[in-house]
């Protein structure tokens, strides 16, 4: 069972983390997917630290002996769901990045080519 104290510190930092959260979406600094996550991590732990029977209950059922194996369980899933997320988004933004950066040359070849500024292979032969 969690001290009131201790309670009470986790709630008020809870509801400053939401706010902050809140904050850097409006300012455009953390994208809404990642922010949805992040602010259901932060519900969860306020409904936790404000009725910490529940805790108990749920580790209970899950069959784990202490509730506080139970939370570091949860934490370090979550973890590598962040992790895998991540990962899955910088994937994402490498092969855009790779496909961006063939499109620039593509056009610029073209450009070159186009005002006469390119490189013709038949004037590289004709210099050798």
């Amino acid at each position: 069972m969690l001290a009131f104290r201790l309670q009470i510190i986790i709630i008020i930092c809870m509801i400053l983390v939401a706010v902050g959260i809140i904050n850097m979406l409006q300012k455009k600094k953390l994208d809404f997917k990642f922010a949805l996550g992040w602010l259901f991590v932060d519900f969860c732990i306020l409904i936790l630290a404000s009725f910490p029977q529940l805790l108990d209950k749920i580790a209970r059922l899950m069959g784990i002996a202490a509730p506080v194996n139970m939370l570091f369980f949860f934490g370090f899933s979550l973890i590598v769901l962040i992790i895998f997320a991540l990962s899955v988004a910088v994937s994402r933004i490498l092969d855009r990045v790779k496909k961006l950066s063939q499109e620039i040359a593509i056009i610029r070849k073209d450009m070159y080519d186009r005002v006469g500024g390119g490189t013709d292979s038949s004037k590289i032969k004709d210099e050798k």
